[in-house]
């Protein structure tokens, strides 16, 4: 599975779609401020996985996994964090 990167208002995120149940996809996720020589560290980064209904297209995972991540760092900088 290849996995997407798509810059977002100072973070990075990644999303990598995987195949699930019933030739449904899903996706994983992770979310890295720009720049942060230490974004592998515990704490520098937030990783999540989306295991609920699933996507017909690999394609549709990565997509909708990115808008996942995108809403996490708006109510992320919104909290003024």
């Amino acid at each position: 599975m290849e996995t997407s990167t798509v810059a977002y208002r100072g973070f990075d995120i990644a999303v990598t779609p995987f195949p699930d149940h019933d030739d449904l996809w899903d996706f994983r996720y992770q979310v890295t401020r720009q720049g942060d020589p230490e974004k592998a560290a515990i704490g520098h980064s937030v990783s999540r996985r989306q295991t609920m209904d699933g996507h017909t297209t690999a394609d549709a995972a990565c997509e909708a996994g990115i808008q996942l991540a995108k809403v996490e760092v708006d109510n992320f900088l919104a909290l003024g964090k």
